[in-house]
């Protein structure tokens, strides 16, 4: 499966343990991270205009099968791929670290899944059950 794997780069310093936990995972499931340029934090959006990540970005969603975002750090850029998923009908996963105050338009949208997870190990347990179901 293609999955496109969201995070916060410029709204927030994502937790990097989560980041590279889930990047590992997925690959060792066999799928295919269709933003595995974001995943060297040193080489994330180096270079690059913004007009060119917006293009790469569109196009890894458009052809990926799913895409899961971590939303525990507020990013317009994240909401932005949700939104856009959503519209061209994109299969979309939330992850979420329990206690945070999470935005209504993500908590109350019906058409997104939700997966609040206390730490690394809860949340691999929880992709793991996800993505066998898959």
């Amino acid at each position: 499966m293609k999955v496109y794997f969201a995070f916060s780069i410029r709204g927030g310093t994502p937790d990097e343990r989560i980041i590279q936990a889930v990047y590992k995972l997925l690959k060792e499931m066999g799928h295919e991270v269709t933003t595995e340029f974001n995943i060297n934090r040193k080489s994330r959006e180096r270079y690059m205009s913004d007009r060119d990540i917006y293009r790469r970005d569109v196009e890894a969603l458009e052809k990926s099968d799913i895409l899961l975002a971590e939303v525990s750090k507020p990013s317009l850029g994240v909401g932005y791929e949700i939104a856009f998923g959503e519209k061209i009908g994109k299969r979309v996963i939330c992850l979420v670290r329990e206690g945070v105050h999470l935005s209504a338009m993500i908590n109350g949208n019906p058409n997104l899944t939700l997966i609040t997870y206390r730490d690394k190990d809860d949340l691999t347990e929880k992709l793991l059950r996800l993505f066998n179901k898959v």
